[in-house]
């Protein structure tokens, strides 16, 4: 099986909403697939962190405003404050989720090229046994 197939998911975290994964160690696991499996592991720590502060930052700001508003009469006034702060929201944070976005999409890129670097040296291996099982 390929190391990604070798992995526990758990429930989502409460926070950041990403799934605690568990990357399976081979016994017979390659020094690509060693750091393709840390890499991996790395990559999604990062990501958990970063949508855990960024979630937490939101839900601050976002009960702060529920308490400030908390009275207000109408449905239709609330959903305008509410989409109100939703736009100002982003717009605020326009750059720091651009920044995430690139960065995400580099660790991504070298996932894969770990993922294939992983792989070679798993068919490598598999032809060096094969070819020195039959000498």
């Amino acid at each position: 099986k390929q190391w990604y197939q070798r992995r526990v998911r758990g429930p989502a975290h409460r926070l950041s909403n990403i799934r605690q994964i568990r990357y399976g160690k081979k016994k017979d696991e390659t020094a690509a697939e060693r750091t393709l499996r840390l890499y991996a592991t790395e990559l999604h720590e990062w990501n958990h962190r970063y949508w855990e502060q960024q979630n937490q930052q939101f839900i601050n700001l976002k009960q702060q405003l529920l308490t400030e508003i908390d009275g207000i009469e109408g449905e239709e006034e609330v959903e305008r404050i509410m989409g109100e702060f939703y736009r100002s929201y982003l717009l605020s944070n326009k750059d720091n989720f651009n920044s995430y976005t690139s960065q995400w999409r580099k660790y991504n890129l070298r996932l894969i090229y770990l993922s294939a670097r992983a792989q070679g040296s798993r068919v490598v291996r598999t032809v060096r046994n094969s070819v020195s099982r039959s000498k």
